[in-house]
């Protein structure tokens, strides 16, 4: 996947989160709103792979925050799922 396919699968995924900051979304959730087909998917699941390393750590300020319950991970904008 190019950089500008990169950024436009991250900047669909920050939208939906930032649209809807009231709601947590799942891992899977979210490569079903703004997937487009199988390598669509497979990009999207390592860039939420990616943030949920990069929300977790310490001295990031990040505004999309990750959670795991139940073996689910959760995202969501502005604060822990």
């Amino acid at each position: 996947m190019t950089d500008s396919k990169r950024e436009d699968a991250q900047e669909r995924i920050e939208n939906l989160l930032r649209t809807n900051s009231s709601k947590s979304y799942s891992k899977e959730e979210i490569i079903n709103l703004v997937s487009s087909g199988i390598a669509s998917q497979e990009k999207i699941e390592e860039i939420l792979g990616e943030i949920e390393v990069w929300s977790s750590m310490k001295d990031v300020k990040s505004p999309i925050f990750s959670s795991c319950k139940g073996g689910t991970v959760y995202f969501q904008w502005g604060h822990i799922p």
